[in-house]
């Protein structure tokens, strides 16, 4: 079984240098001086205010196929730092199309912009300058390109920063549909069609019986899975279904709301309907 894992970057300190301490920005007529705040970030980190907008071009074709850019809204009071709204802006590079897709928590880690070919100050954010950045580069990726349906296509995954269950990644999904021998070309939102809607760092993927384990954290007896299969179709527009399969629930009350041991529920799921498997059931340690 593999299991899908996205690290996070450690936080590290911010790198300004003596020079850029001294740049200034003159904004709505008040000047900004890239000094330091109380909180120990530069000053001009209170321009990204989750509105305030940053331009990013990635300099390298992603996935040999792909021209992005990003009009980003970092927030400073977010966590991991500089995380906020985006549209991501892709280009086909042999064919006329380009879609955007909406990110709610785009990040890229700050430590980035500690290097001098990607620095921004503020006078980067009030000349509305675009940082060219090598996407290969980025250790932790704000997006990426993978199968999560086991059909040999890859999905596009848009990560969100913290978004999911007691702080994971969350990620979203969006399925690329071609048809071979046609123009047609579509990105199909899949954020709220289960289980694609609810993956995060915590999601086991057995590629080998095409199973999606999804978990779901409530305390330590109040957690729950669920085992999704992949149920192919012969229609290639409607080819990305799973269905439920298997469910574990962990509880400390019995129906009538009694306390009891902790103890693990097992359920095969047939046809919508929960069997209980009582072997696997029962009180546990």
């Amino acid at each position: 079984m593999k299991k899908l894992i996205l690290l996070a970057l450690l936080v590290s300190s911010y790198i300004v240098s003596a020079d850029e301490i001294n740049k200034m920005a003159t904004i709505d007529g008040e000047t900004i001086v890239s000094e330091y705040s109380d909180n120990g970030l530069p000053k001009f980190y209170e321009l990204m205010d989750g509105k305030t907008p940053v331009y990013i071009e990635f300099t390298d074709v992603i996935q040999g196929r792909y021209i992005v850019d990003v009009e980003w809204f970092p927030d400073w009071g977010l966590a991991p730092l500089l995380t906020g709204p985006a549209n991501i802006n892709f280009k086909l590079v042999d064919r006329d199309v380009k879609f955007t897709i909406k990110a709610d928590l785009f990040n890229i880690g700050h430590r980035m912009f500690s290097f001098p070919k990607y620095r921004i100050d503020a006078q980067t954010i009030v000349n509305k300058d675009i940082i060219k950045m090598k996407f290969g580069d980025i250790a932790n990726a704000p997006f990426a390109f993978g199968d999560m349906n086991f059909d040999g296509v890859n999905e596009l995954l848009i990560a969100d920063r913290n978004g999911g269950q007691r702080g994971y990644d969350a990620y979203s999904v969006y399925l690329i549909q071609e048809i071979e021998g046609s123009s047609y070309f579509n990105i199909l939102d899949l954020t709220n069609e289960l289980p694609y809607s609810n993956i995060d760092e915590s999601t086991e993927f057995d590629w080998d019986n095409k199973t999606m384990e999804l978990y779901y954290s409530s305390g330590a007896c109040s957690s729950s899975y669920e085992k999704y299969q992949r149920v192919f179709s012969d229609y290639p527009l409607r080819d990305y279904k799973f269905e439920l399969i298997k469910k574990i629930d962990y509880e400390t009350w019995d129906d009538d709301g009694n306390d009891i041991p902790c103890s693990k529920y097992v359920y095969d799921v047939v046809d919508g309907k929960d069997i209980l498997i009582e072997a696997e059931s029962g009180p546990v340690d």
